[in-house]
């Protein structure tokens, strides 16, 4: 079942594309309204157009699947990119796609799920810092990637100490880093303002800044345990994984060894971008899913123990048809 997403070919590829139609098909043969939490000024003016016009209004949820591909291939890019796994595949696009379809909330198009196309972004930016004559450059751009994710979803914001820890681990710590980091995330802020400004709006721009300073960030996930169950399965295999590239982590380039660090420390502000999310627990999830899915990966990308590798896989995704499609 899994072989054919071990390699990196194009017709892995077009599997990756099949299964991720096939796995959010649910979106058309029993359709679940969601509205997206929406809490800044430039995500209300997105999908206030998206309402305008029909034609994206009753196709947001293939928008969502669309872009979840773009962003499975970009995660994909990434890891093979970098040599992150043993070897060159598309696992990551693929667990990708699986832990963003988990629930029916998450076949529709969200702010979070938009936002999540600059997380993955700064991954990408930040994977060169090592080897960059210039990392101040790349700091710079991570940093406006963030803010340009912040106007669409403040929650993003936990991601600012992560970008510092990788600055400081992939390279070496230096004040001028620190200052383009905040510098770079205020410009997109900066110029939205004074968008909101001319059109008079700039209450509007404030308040919604409000929110995000009066706002709780560890909140109780309140997931049932029929919904948990997919988690008794996800869990376990992320410690195996872990254990994993630990066991292998001196086989690796110094680069490479430095990028996984990295991963894993995403992946502990994923938890937390879990927590932080107010209004439903499965909007945090598409952020946890960007780390989440390289280190399952690495679980699932070797071709030892195959039969058992097919059925934890089988049992996954068993669970996203029954959450799709029972559990309403």
């Amino acid at each position: 079942m899994l072989e054919i997403f071990r390699s990196n070919t194009i017709f892995s590829v077009a599997g990756l594309l099949l299964f991720t139609i096939l796995l959010r098909l649910a979106m058309f043969f029993s359709p679940v309204l969601v509205e997206p939490d929406i809490h800044t000024p430039f995500a209300e003016i997105v999908f206030n157009w998206l309402k305008n016009h029909q034609l994206f209004n009753y196709q947001l949820p293939l928008l969502a699947s669309l872009l979840i591909f773009i962003q499975a291939i970009l995660i994909n890019y990434i890891a093979s990119e970098h040599d992150i796994l043993y070897k060159g595949s598309v696992m990551p696009g693929l667990f990708y796609v699986l832990l963003n379809s988990i629930y029916p909330e998450q076949l529709w198009l969200t702010p979070q799920l938009l936002a999540n196309t600059f997380l993955i972004l700064i991954l990408y930016r930040l994977c060169y810092l090592y080897e960059s004559e210039k990392p101040l450059f790349l700091v710079f751009d991570a940093s406006i990637l963030l803010g340009l994710g912040l106007l669409l979803d403040y929650d993003l914001i936990i991601y600012l100490p992560f970008i510092l820890l990788s600055v400081l681990f992939m390279t070496a710590f230096q004040i001028r880093y620190w200052m383009a980091a905040f510098i770079g995330i205020l410009i997109p802020a900066y110029f939205l303002g004074v968008i909101f400004f001319l059109n008079n709006q700039l209450k509007d721009f404030l308040v919604s800044f409000e929110y995000s300073l009066a706002k709780s960030y560890l909140n109780p996930i309140g997931i049932t345990w029929i919904e948990g169950i997919i988690w008794f399965i996800i869990i376990p295999i992320f410690v195996v994984s872990t254990l994993l590239l630990q066991f292998n982590f001196l086989r690796n380039k110094v680069k490479t060894r430095r990028i996984q660090v990295i991963i894993l420390l995403m992946q502990a502000f994923g938890v937390i971008s879990v927590f932080a999310e107010n209004q439903m627990y499965v909007y945090g999830l598409c952020f946890l899913s960007v780390s989440l899915s390289v280190i399952m990966a690495n679980y699932f990308i070797r071709s030892q123990r195959k039969i058992l590798k097919d059925i934890l896989f089988a049992l996954m995704i068993l669970c996203i048809l029954y959450y799709q499609y029972f559990s309403r």
